[in-house]
């Protein structure tokens, strides 16, 4: 009978301890003075810092005039983020966290040919250079804060989806003639102040992964700009 009581308590014990938020241990003394020590310790997941650098290209979507056109190279997206990566469900084969953090991102849109971009009577229009241009472009600087909802699988392929909003810090057009000094302009361009967009990344833990992202709004105030979308696509290392 001691034996049976000795094995039920344990049991007991150690079906309870799950509930336990920090290790526990635990002494039971029986009538046959035997002893059972049972600990558990509960491993928690813990809120990690990554920072990521993300490099591509970014162009206009939707039907633009020709003289909107911009070069599909030189036009590039870059952004330096601080991201936390904050555990919702991580003990089974596929973890689930929530990502997010401050970023600084630049839009370069890179000019074809001679045109500039320039204000005139309050709204943003193309100007034909009078001579030749070794570069032609339009920055914008801007303080994002994306929320992404990450799945990470047993084989490493992570997977996030979510979306991101920001405040315009700066905002210039650079315009180099061949063979002459660049010059700067900075001024909003009729810019919207604040932007947001869809993002989405993949990859495998522990490498680079693609990206992509996109914006439905134009980014210039409505009837002060052209009507268009903004996307961009490239690697965050």
């Amino acid at each position: 009978m001691n034996t049976f009581k000795h094995l039920l308590t344990t049991a007991m014990i150690a079906a309870s301890i799950a509930s336990f938020a920090q290790s526990t241990t635990i002494t039971v003394t029986t009538d046959s003075t035997s002893t059972t020590r049972v600990t558990r310790t509960r491993n928690y997941a813990r809120v990690t810092s990554d920072f990521g650098i993300y490099v591509g290209l970014n162009n206009f979507g939707g039907s633009l005039p020709a003289s909107y056109e911009l070069s599909p190279i030189g036009s590039r997206f870059v952004a330096l983020s601080w991201q936390k990566r904050i555990p919702i469900a991580v003990n089974g084969a596929t973890k689930l966290r929530l990502i997010t953090g401050p970023e600084v991102a630049w839009n370069n849109f890179m000019f074809e040919d001679r045109n500039t971009l320039v204000l005139q009577n309050g709204q943003v229009a193309i100007e034909p250079a009078n001579v030749d241009l070794h570069r032609s472009k339009l920055v914008t600087t801007q303080l994002n804060l994306p929320l992404m909802v990450n799945l990470s699988f047993k084989s490493g392929f992570n997977w996030s989806l979510g979306a991101y909003a920001g405040m315009r810090l700066d905002s210039y057009t650079k315009v180099k003639p061949e063979g002459g000094a660049s010059v700067r302009n900075h001024n909003s361009y009729n810019l919207n102040p604040i932007r947001w967009g869809l993002t989405t990344e993949l990859g495998f833990r522990g490498t680079s992964k693609l990206f992509f992202r996109y914006e439905p709004n134009s980014p210039f105030r409505a009837g002060q700009g052209p009507d268009t979308s903004v996307w961009a696509v490239g690697i965050k290392l």
